[in-house]
């Protein structure tokens, strides 16, 4: 059978030819002299293959006039390999696809292939400031995986103290966050990967953590907080006319931006629920928040860094953005499948702004995914950054209520705006699967992909949805209640929609908590059951697929328990040997988290689960 050539993401332009190119054991490649970093760097990527540089190879690779920054071209016959690159950057995604062919088997099908990126930026924002901070190994890690799939952008979002401040060393002794020297080590491990690191800090909305201090406190536009729904909440935002407040923010940046080589800075200023409720109330919203993001926007250019700043304020309404300066980067953000990005992408290029999208993996409160809603978004805000020429996607993975998720359920996310921000068509389904079992799981059996898809998509068994969560993840703030009390805890959750999410679209999931239906726990325990039996025959190729598998099967697990405790609630079904597997869930939790990340973070996670099991007979 002839080995046909699979890339992921797909490449622009692929021409099948008769033959195959056939080898056995090392391979040779024949490349210049100024290439040979690059070369070492792109294969350590694929360690199984056993490829070095020889003058003499039967794959030559070569600078070639007039091809775009990124851009390649390889050609396959029967007697070789031929590459042809325009920059370094091209010759690494060259390569990487090289080995993307030659790690299917002894031979590869003979073909051409003509390739450059679709968008210019194609990136990955992770959260490192919701309990878990990630070991730089792993963020090594995931820039290696990033680069295997051609992204060039990766931002680690920051708020409260998952940055080392020198400054507030005092704050922050006691806990693990990502330091100084670990940032720069980063960066350089990046650049090496054609990835731009960039630095992103919350300045203005999401300050609660500073906000809780002593000395902070009177920055906040509502220092006794603010309500919702009849809930009071600690104070989260700062008060925008208060200087002391712009120059605390400029004093992080000063602290952070020095870990740093790339020309963007990424300060956020999304979600100031309390602006101009407070010491501002009355005052001109637009104008105080405008006001304030462009005084930022200066103090980052006078460092060297053009702003990125989240777009959830100024890009919903018309005429917000007329006095934000034009230089910013709006980055929109959306995570719903009708999220309207195709009308937020049309006004902000009407405003001569240069922007990105940003939908997410929604990994986040969901334990396995929420894997169709995920496609829909993330297609609909690639259909809308090619139709209006943005500068490209950044797909956002979030980490709410103690970051309970593990890593191998945002991959699929993420490969899935890796393709469309490489090639306008994308992915589908079946290909996606594929490239998870051969280039993340590389699952022998081949049975990994499709699992995790379809471990994603038990939420639509739930009776009712809820924007960027599943049902099971309520009982996080609910905890072991009353039905009374856990149906007010979900009223709560869905009639809050309106206050966190503004758009038309918010109706749709109040309806659906007005309309929903009963509780059918036996069909989504048997979906999960299923699942978890199907990932018991997967072989996954190294140590990292491995522990995958099993981060996957206790995502499964505490998707399951918690489904049966939501249950235990609503209808009073007792269910056999619960607190035995929630014990088991919590104990295998904390192993798994120590792999990948620092250690700190993980009680604060699991807190509202061992609150249950105390109460659990």
């Amino acid at each position: 059978m002839v080995n046909e050539p699979f890339v992921f993401p797909a490449p622009e332009k692929t021409e099948l030819l008769n033959g195959e190119y056939f080898f056995c054991g090392r391979l040779a490649v024949s490349l210049p002299d100024e290439m040979k970093n690059v070369f070492g760097t792109a294969v350590s990527l694929f360690p199984d293959l056993d490829i070095v540089c020889e003058s003499d190879g039967d794959i030559m690779m070569k600078k070639a006039d007039g091809l775009p920054d990124a851009s390649y071209r390889i050609a396959v016959s029967s007697n070789g390999i031929e590459l042809e690159y325009g920059d370094k950057a091209g010759a690494f995604y060259a390569l990487i696809t090289l080995c993307q062919l030659l790690s299917r088997g002894a031979s590869v099908r003979c073909c051409c292939i003509e390739d450059s990126p679709g968008l210019k930026i194609r990136g990955v924002m992770m959260d490192i400031s919701r309990g878990k901070v990630p070991k730089l190994k792993t963020l090594k890690r995931i820039a290696d995986r990033l680069a295997m799939f051609k992204m060039n952008h990766f931002e680690l979002y920051i708020e409260g103290l998952s940055f080392a401040y020198p400054s507030y060393c005092d704050l922050w002794k006691n806990e693990a966050p990502l330091t100084p020297e670990e940032f720069s080590e980063l960066n350089a491990y990046c650049g090496e990967r054609f990835i731009d690191l960039v630095p992103c800090q919350n300045g203005l909305g999401h300050m609660g953590r500073w906000l809780s201090f002593d000395p902070f406190k009177g920055f906040a536009e509502c220092p006794n907080g603010f309500s919702v729904a009849g809930l009071t909440f600690p104070p989260t935002t700062l008060d925008a006319s208060d200087a002391r407040g712009f120059e605390f923010v400029k004093g992080l940046w000063e602290e952070l931006l020095p870990c740093f080589d790339s020309s963007f800075a990424n300060a956020c200023l999304d979600e100031p629920f309390e602006l101009c409720v407070g010491k501002n109330k009355g005052a001109d919203k637009y104008k105080l928040y405008t006001n304030y993001a462009n005084r930022m926007k200066d103090y980052l250019k006078a460092r060297g860094k053009r702003m990125m700043m989240w777009g959830d304020v100024t890009a919903k309404e018309d005429g917000a953005l007329d006095d934000l300066d034009e230089d910013i980067v709006l980055l929109d953000w959306g995570y719903e499948k009708e999220h309207p990005y195709d009308k937020r992408a049309q006004r902000i290029a009407a405003s001569a702004h240069d922007f990105c999208l940003c939908p997410g993996t929604n990994s986040w409160l969901s334990f396995t995914g929420m894997t169709d809603n995920m496609l829909s978004c993330i297609r609909s805000s690639a259909d809308a950054a090619y139709k209006y020429s943005a500068l490209g996607i950044i797909v956002t993975d979030w980490g709410d209520k103690g970051h309970l998720q593990y890593l191998p359920v945002s991959w699929p996310g993420i490969l899935t705006a890796a393709a469309y921000a490489w090639n306008s068509r994308g992915t589908d389904r079946n290909e996606l699967a594929r490239a998870l079992d051969a280039f993340v799981f590389q699952d022998e059996a081949g049975v990994m992909g499709t699992a995790a898809l379809d471990a994603g998509n038990y939420y639509k068994l739930e009776e009712f949805l809820l924007p960027c969560r599943t049902l099971a993840s309520t009982v996080l703030d609910s905890g072991l209640v009353t039905r009374e009390e856990y149906e007010r805890s979900l009223a709560f959750a869905a009639k809050s929609i309106t206050f966190f999410t503004k758009e038309d679209f918010a109706r749709h999931y109040l309806e659906s908590y007005e309309n929903r239906k009963e509780p059918s726990g036996a069909a989504i325990l048997r979906a999960l059951d299923e699942i978890s039996d199907r990932l018991s025959s997967a072989k996954p190729g190294n140590k990292d697929a491995a522990m995958a598998l099993e981060e996957y099967q206790n995502g499964l697990l505490m998707a399951s328990v918690l489904t049966e405790i939501r249950l235990s609630m609503l209808t009073g079904e007792a269910f056999p040997a619960l607190s035995e597997k929630l014990s088991r869930c919590i104990s295998q939790h904390w192993r798994l988290w120590n792999f990948r990340n620092k250690e700190f973070g993980c009680a604060q996670g699991l807190e509202p689960l061992i609150e249950i099991r105390k109460k659990l007979p």
